[in-house]
C-alpha cells in the first residue's frame, strides 16, 4: 500500500510539533495538535511528507487584489501539490477578525479550483488554537471568548502557553463525537477531515490490494 501523502501547516510548534521551523531540522518525533487530530481521525495510511510555518508560506501568485490570507493558503496548497502531496492540512488563528475567517474559507473553495488533485483539510480556529483545546476538554461557549481570555482560560485549566505536548495529550484523549455544539469550527474542521482522510486512505489501500 502506497501511503496517502500529507503537507501541513501552522503557525508553530503547537500546531506542528517538531515538524515546525527548517525543514532541515524538522522531524517526526513530536507531532503537534494538527497530525494528533488527524490521526484520531485517520490513525494510519497517509504520511506527512512536509510542513511549513504560516509566515513561510510562498504566497500564491494570484491575478488581481488578493488578500493576504487568501495567497497564504492557496501558496500552501500549490507547495503541497509540490511535493506530490494529496492532502493539505492546515489550521490558521481567526485572532477575532471575521474578515479572516470568511476570506480562508473562500480561499479553500478557490484552491479545489487551483489544484483539484489537492485535497484541503483546514481552516480557522475561532478565536485561536487555545479555544479548541478548551471545547476539547468540554468548555462550551469557546468561540465567543476573546483570544487573550481562551489563552488565560486554559493556562488556569493547567495548559500553559507553548506546552505543545500537554496539548496533543488533549488531542489524543477527546471523543471527537461529543464536541461541545457550539465550538463550530472545530467541529467543522473535523468534519472536513473525516469527508477527505479515510476515504482517500481506503481508496489508496483499494489500489495497492
Amino acid at each position: 500500500m502506497t501511503a496517502v501523502k500529507m503537507y501541513l501547516g501552522g503557525e508553530g510548534r503547537n500546531e506542528l510539533g517538531s515538524r515546525a521551523g527548517d525543514p532541515a531540522y524538522q522531524t517526526g518525533d513530536n507531532p503537534g495538535v494538527i497530525e494528533t487530530l488527524l490521526r484520531r481521525v485517520e490513525p494510519s495510511g497517509w504520511e506527512v511528507v512536509g510542513a511549513i510555518e504560516w509566515t513561510k508560506i510562498r504566497k500564491f501568485q494570484a491575478r488581481g487584489p488578493t488578500q493576504k490570507e487568501e495567497r497564504n493558503v492557496r501558496g500552501l496548497v500549490e507547495m503541497a501539490n509540490r511535493a506530490d502531496a494529496a492532502v493539505a492540512s492546515f489550521v490558521r488563528d481567526a485572532d477575532a477578525d471575521e474578515k479572516r475567517t470568511k476570506t480562508i474559507e473562500s480561499a479553500i473553495a478557490k484552491s479545489a479550483e487551483d489544484f483539484p488533485q489537492v485535497a484541503v483539510i483546514g481552516g480557522a480556529a475561532i478565536p485561536v488554537l487555545e479555544a479548541w483545546m478548551l471545547a476539547m476538554k468540554g468548555v462550551h461557549g469557546t468561540e465567543r471568548l476573546s483570544k487573550a481570555g481562551a489563552q488565560r482560560r486554559l493556562s488556569e485549566s493547567g495548559i500553559v502557553e507553548k506546552n505543545t505536548a500537554a496539548m496533543t495529550d488533549v488531542v489524543s484523549e477527546v471523543d471527537l463525537d461529543r464536541l461541545p455544539s457550539d465550538a463550530e469550527s472545530l467541529r467543522k474542521w473535523v468534519a472536513r477531515a473525516r469527508e477527505v482522510l479515510p476515504p482517500m486512505v481506503r481508496r489508496s489501500e483499494g489500489d495497492k490490494a
